[in-house]
């Protein structure tokens, strides 16, 4: 490369990279001292979360043994289902990287599903840890983060955690709410891809601002939108993989099946509706496409984990129908749930997840179904419970608007079904046994609500098991994680999400 531009800025940019390489060299060093020489493996200090001697609690995490093509977008694809991602830096001359989240214990719940999991990026197995650095601070990171990009007509969308097909007509009907739908281009690089042209930016903001993060499906097929760099689509066919609404007359051209085509296509219908589609409001996932609908879940506390903590905790992604705490291992349990899909997505959410201090680990059962125990058998009738019947199934209602609010575990819990005359010292001293409240408000306009944050983490994961069904003044109080964010002052009416009295 030449250039006067590219000369001046050469003595930064070598600044800069030594910067980034000095801290590469410093895990790298600690991650050979740890492996004993080898940094391809993962070792006993990593594998305990990333926790080696001297190093604590961090923001970012070390990421190394990246494959040659890795991007800074894997890096992001990578961790932002677990928290805001505020930085990232990739160093390709070394394979590794690293990932500044918002929080360390976002960091830690990333690490210990990393730790709990085969982790790979474009095929390779990869491996973190703790950064002994708290902050990405090299001047190689302090490029405007890509959510300041340049606004376009164009869409760039990426769907991750594919696990039903999406087609150029589901795409349509997605985006046409926004607006008049142009063109439409798919494709796969890794991800499930495509580009959606809009006649102006405007249009197109309207639909990034809405869409982007929201799931087609329960739990899965998440959009990830940015602005592209192209100025126009050009569509020269129309047919599976690409579409251009403006010129209906253009031959087809005999397509190649879908990159992520399965068994069953789903009945398109679940998109309409009496207003058309709404982004995530709940629809039903398609018909069942295989799959189990058991978990099998490790690492909790035997003697403070009964059943009831898993019904509660699970069933915050799906409606669980039974739970089996195992005899042999009472530290390991089997959640069998109403279908496949939603097993898959308490599987994407609470793998790693903290429950009393320890982080779980979650992965699909070869089983398909639990059996119940024998009246005569006193124990089994302890470690094993049919929930089948519950009234407290949060998604018991066809097209439950609950699926629009499923997150990961969050400081944030949203309360609903608070009964008349509750006041927020009452709240407060409830979730405290729980841990620290950090605040709660009441919504403004409706104080049957409202949000209650704690300090961590693990603590809102156990005020959630502790207090979800709780009776307060003959009302069962309802507990769910929240996406909101609680500001100071009195709050405003409840945003969309959080109007709803159905969250049970």
């Amino acid at each position: 490369m030449s250039g006067p531009a590219i000369g001046l800025s050469q003595d930064a940019n070598k600044r800069s990279m030594d910067v980034g390489y000095s801290e590469c060299a410093e895990e790298t060093k600690r991650a050979r001292s740890a492996d004993g020489g080898m940094t391809g493996s993962p070792s006993s200090a990593t594998m305990d979360h990333g926790r080696e001697e001297g190093v604590g609690t961090s923001k970012v995490l070390h990421v190394r043994a990246l494959p040659v093509d890795a991007s800074e977008s894997d890096l992001v694809d990578l961790a932002h289902a677990f928290g805001r991602v505020v930085n990232v830096l990739l160093l390709k001359g070394k394979n590794q990287g690293f990932i500044q989240m918002e929080t360390p214990e976002q960091a830690t719940t990333l690490l210990a599903h990393c730790s709990n999991a085969h982790t790979t990026i474009r095929g390779k197995e990869v491996f973190l840890q703790y950064s002994n650095r708290n902050e990405i601070t090299s001047s190689a990171a302090q490029r405007p983060p890509q959510t300041e990009e340049i606004p376009s007509p164009i869409l760039h969308i990426s769907i991750l955690n594919l696990i039903y097909p999406i087609t150029v007509d589901i795409l349509h009907q997605i985006f046409s709410k926004y607006g008049f739908v142009l063109k439409i281009i798919t494709f796969s690089k890794n991800n499930f891809h495509a580009l959606i042209q809009y006649p102006d930016v405007q249009t197109a903001g309207t639909a990034k601002a809405a869409l982007d993060g929201q799931n087609i499906y329960s739990g899965c097929c998440t959009l990830r939108i940015q602005y592209s760099q192209l100025k126009q689509l050009t569509v020269k066919f129309n047919n599976d993989k690409c579409r251009d609404y403006q010129n209906p007359t253009l031959p087809s051209e005999p397509a190649p099946m879908p990159a992520f085509q399965v068994a069953g296509m789903p009945d398109q219908s679940y998109l309409a509706g009496p207003g058309g589609f709404m982004p995530y409001t709940g629809f039903s996932p398609p018909a069942e496409q295989g799959g189990t609908r058991v978990l099998i879940m490790s690492g909790f506390d035997a003697e403070r984990v009964t059943p009831v903590t898993l019904f509660t905790l699970c069933g915050v992604y799906g409606d669980v129908v039974r739970v089996k705490i195992l005899f042999n291992k009472k530290d390991t349990a089997l959640v069998m749930f109403a279908n496949a899909s939603y097993a898959q997505t308490a599987l994407m959410y609470l793998n790693g997840c903290p429950l009393h201090g320890r982080p779980l680990a979650v992965n699909l059962s070869k089983h398909h179904s639990i059996s119940l125990p024998r009246e005569t058998d006193r124990e089994g009738q302890q470690l094993t419970k049919d929930f089948t019947n519950s009234p407290f199934h949060r998604f018991k209602m066809a097209g439950s608007r609950n699926f629009s609010h499923i997150c990961a575990p969050t400081t944030m819990l949203h309360v609903s079904n608070i009964s008349e005359g509750v006041s927020e010292e009452d709240i407060v001293s409830i979730f405290s046994q729980s841990g620290t409240v950090v605040g709660f408000r009441f919504f403004a306009k409706d104080r049957r609500m409202g949000l209650v944050q704690m300090a961590s983490v693990p603590e809102s994961v156990d005020a959630l098991v502790n207090t979800h069904n709780y009776l307060l003044n003959d009302q069962h109080i309802k507990v769910s994680f929240s996406k909101s964010k609680l500001e100071g002052g009195p709050m405003d009416a409840p945003q969309q999400e959080e109007t709803h009295t159905e969250r049970g």
